[in-house]
Formats: structure tokens, C-alpha cells, sequence
């Protein structure tokens, strides 16, 4: 699991604490039963903060799974790097 990924993890933990991160890998809105219409806009703020981005709203699409989320952030990274915040990366992997 990459820095990426790993931030990314926590952002899911953030949101749905009940998730094993063997879960999270594979999420979906449709296979999550917490992820309703509240719990995905906290992911997607979760996000926002975390990686130091803005989400726009015709990309909101793609944010149903935690594969569109990473494909997303590794889209936006190849534009340029998005900042890493150290400590939360350490918080992350501390919880798996």
C-alpha cells in the first residue's frame, strides 16, 4: 500500500470506523450500508481536507467507490503533487 493509499485509508476510518481495511479497499456505495448520502459528502470533505484538494462537482460521479477516489487522486497527482501531511499518514498506518 502506497502513501496515497494509505491517507486515503484513513479517510475511510474517518467516515465508516466499523470497515476493516481489507473492506475499505474494495468499498462501494452499494456495499457499505453506513455510506448514505451524508456519510458521502463527510468522505468527500474528509478527502478535500486530507490531500489539500477541491473536488469539482462534475467529477462527483466517481466518488462510489474507494477505487474512484484513488483513481481520482492518482489523476490529480500526475497534474502535480499533492501535499503529504506526515502525521496523518503515521495515524493511518497505525490503525491497520
Amino acid at each position: 500500500m502506497d502513501e496515497r493509499q494509505v491517507r486515503l485509508v484513513g479517510c475511510f476510518l474517518a467516515i465508516f470506523p466499523e470497515l476493516r481495511i481489507d473492506e475499505i479497499t474494495k468499498a462501494t456505495s452499494t456495499s457499505v450500508e453506513t455510506w448514505d448520502s451524508v456519510a458521502g459528502v463527510a468522505l468527500l470533505a474528509a478527502v478535500e481536507e486530507e490531500f489539500g484538494i477541491s473536488i469539482e462537482v462534475e467529477n462527483l460521479a466517481m466518488f462510489n467507490s474507494y477505487d474512484g477516489f484513488l483513481t481520482y487522486l492518482q489523476e490529480v497527482e500526475s497534474r502535480g503533487p499533492i501535499s503529504i501531511d506526515r502525521e496523518a499518514v503515521g495515524r493511518a498506518a497505525s490503525k491497520s
